[in-house]
């Protein structure tokens, strides 16, 4: 059973990164409507006037598709928290260090979910900006960022120690 959502986690992983990346109901949707469109949750950081430009640029119908899209990824987030904790599994460790990883990859999860709630309340209160509330989303996008960097981190130490180790225990 936990092996079956571990792959159906990693399936969905990949699906929604297909569909986010190449079909309409993801960027491209949003780019029909302002070409040189950068999602706000793929940057470290944004100023508050990003924020505003970028939902003022790609227009009413850009907008639709930026909600639509970030409908989407509450599923994307879903699966790549699967991904993440599958990866982290697999890693032989002690169980502290496991529960540690399992916490960055939920860190990263919730904060990418706050993040969303805020774009979304955001894009529905256009042409009303709240400069604060965008100034705490990019401050979230940050903290997301660091808890996937620091995951990424403890992933790549782990396969160069272990290959370093696997170097040295050959005759």
């Amino acid at each position: 059973m936990v092996r079956t959502i571990k792959i159906i986690g990693v399936l969905g992983f990949i699906i929604c990164l297909l569909v986010m990346y190449m079909t309409n109901h993801g960027i491209r949707g949003i780019q029909n409507f302002d070409r040189d469109f950068r999602l706000l949750d793929m940057r470290f950081h944004y100023s508050s006037e990003i924020v505003k430009q970028t939902i003022e640029q790609i227009s009413a119908g850009g907008r639709r598709a930026y909600q639509r899209y970030l409908i989407l990824d509450f599923v994307f987030i879903l699966f790549f928290l699967a991904t993440m904790i599958t990866v982290s599994d697999a890693i032989p460790v002690s169980l502290s260090v496991k529960i540690a990883l399992f916490i960055v990859c939920g860190l990263r999860a919730l904060l990418d979910i706050l993040e969303n709630i805020l774009l979304l309340r955001m894009l529905g209160q256009y042409p009303a900006f709240n400069e604060a509330m965008a100034s705490v989303c990019s401050r979230i996008t940050t903290f997301k960022f660091i808890m996937l960097y620091l995951w990424l981190v403890f992933i790549l130490m782990h396969i160069v120690i272990s290959g370093v180790i696997s170097i040295r225990r050959e005759p």
